[in-house]
């Protein structure tokens, strides 16, 4: 989730694109690049010079987002889910992994170095308002400020705005520090601290 107090929408300039021996894009992880909807696979360069596919979630994907769920430590899962959890039910997995890709998107980022490891997910829910979608992101423990969290918010924003959302909308609590100044550096709006110390934000897409 995001938060912040700029009302600029997300940047919609160009990636710079390098040559790549597959069938996907590949970008480097910079604060301009954000992708297309002309493709739905990008092999993205981290900061950290590894690389990374985003791509749209599936449902062979189970076995993967469970694994990458369980090595989430307890507070980037209470940070995630606003409240204490140990592990995801099987129902809920299952729902991640059962999208349309128009009310409800998901993308995960698959590590190149090993088959099938899933290092990060996003994820937005259309709302009652068509305008407007509930929005996710979670990043592994160790796979966090090198740039993942960055494109792949810029990934599900564009596909936001591809099927005519206009805002990404999501919940994070007040004591989570470093979520709130990831969403100022991408201009999300904050509201007031709601009941519970969660904090509603808003980004224009």
């Amino acid at each position: 989730m995001f938060s912040g107090q700029s009302h600029r929408r997300v940047e919609r300039t160009t990636p710079r694109v390098e040559q790549g021996s597959n069938a996907a894009t590949r970008v480097d992880a910079t604060p301009s690049s954000v992708l297309e909807p002309v493709t739905d696979h990008v092999q993205l360069r981290l900061n950290d010079s590894r690389y990374v596919t985003i791509r749209p979630i599936l449902p062979s994907d189970l076995d993967a987002l469970r694994r990458f769920f369980t090595a989430l430590s307890r507070a980037t899962l209470r940070l995630r889910f606003l409240c204490p959890i140990n592990e995801l039910s099987e129902h809920l997995l299952k729902e991640f992994t059962a999208v349309n890709q128009r009310a409800h998107v998901a993308f995960v980022a698959e590590f190149h170095g090993a088959a099938n490891q899933i290092v990060a997910e996003a994820r937005f829910v259309r709302g009652a308002d068509s305008q407007s979608a509930e929005f996710a992101l979670v990043v592994a423990d160790d796979w966090r400020r090198i740039g993942l969290g960055t494109m792949l918010t810029r990934v599900l924003a564009q596909r936001a705005r591809f099927t005519g959302l206009r805002r990404l909308c999501g919940d994070v609590l007040e004591d989570n520090t470093a979520m709130k100044g990831f969403a100022r550096s991408l201009g999300a709006r904050l509201s007031q601290v709601m009941r519970y110390g969660i904090v509603r934000l808003s980004l224009e897409v």
